[in-house]
């Protein structure tokens, strides 16, 4: 049964995850957005469903099978979705440059393949089930590591891109992007704790998950507005006017050589 803190946590995030869901809704950013919204939507109905083998330590240990097996049958969805979130992510940040965007698709898959492999060779000891009670469940949780690492190494890509060339970006991508990072970093390092050793960890890793996650979706939630679908902002390092106006050239150059393909 989780812990006082980590009970907390889990239901600031589903009133959080509901919060963000109506401001989506509210705001008309729903179909600008619909694997974002989705994802977020299916992480509130799955948390809902979960809360009902909480409600005391008597229910939990009876339906600790029930429990599971809903975590086990509805993570793989979730896992999907948030790689559908991310190649939202970036095809809306890159939608000026169509060719980059494609570019951005082609990177994404190549970072995901090049993740694996290094997450198999660098985390090989974790693959050792012999300490692990729940062997289903450590093979997912081996599963989101790898994806969830390639998710990040890409929207940090992502970030140097944006950081480098002086191109603006909408308001509400840069809350996009912040929210779904900080989403993301805590669901990455819970895993990576909890595999050190599933007996030790996994209570202290769910909590970290879960307030780490709170706090990026209240940020998420704040940085959010009608206006910013309209309103761009500059997130880019200082560059000189002849820097900006070369980067500029050979983004547009690079751009239409890609669509010419």
């Amino acid at each position: 049964m989780p812990g006082i803190a980590e009970q907390l946590f889990w239901y600031l995030t589903i009133a959080l995850h509901a919060g963000l869901v109506f401001r989506l809704w509210r705001l008309k950013l729903a179909s600008s957005y619909p694997a974002i919204f989705g994802l977020l939507l299916m992480q509130l109905v799955r948390s809902l469903w979960l809360t009902q083998y909480l409600v005391s330590p008597a229910v939990f240990r009876s339906s600790l099978n029930q429990y599971a097996f809903s975590l086990v049958f509805t993570e793989p969805v979730l896992i999907a979705g948030r790689a559908a979130a991310v190649f939202e992510l970036s095809a809306a940040l890159l939608r000026s440059y169509r060719g980059l965007s494609v570019l951005g698709r082609l990177t994404m898959l190549v970072t995901l393949c090049a993740s694996i492999a290094a997450s198999v060779v660098l985390h090989w000891p974790e693959f050792n089930f012999a300490g692990e009670p729940y062997h289903k469940l450590r093979a997912l949780y081996l599963l989101e590591t790898t994806v969830y690492s390639s998710l990040l190494l890409f929207l940090l890509l992502l970030a140097l891109f944006v950081l480098y060339h002086p191109a603006p970006i909408r308001r509400n991508l840069l809350a996009h992007g912040v929210g779904f990072g900080v989403y993301l970093l805590s669901s990455a390092a819970a895993v990576w704790l909890r595999n050190q050793d599933a007996a030790q960890w996994t209570r202290a890793a769910s909590t970290l998950r879960l307030g780490v996650t709170a706090a990026g979706l209240a940020a998420w939630a704040l940085m959010l507005s009608a206006r910013g679908e309209e309103e761009t902002v500059n997130v880019h390092v200082p560059l000189s006017h002849e820097t900006e106006r070369q980067v500029l050239a050979r983004l547009s150059a690079l751009n239409s050589a890609l669509e010419r393909k």
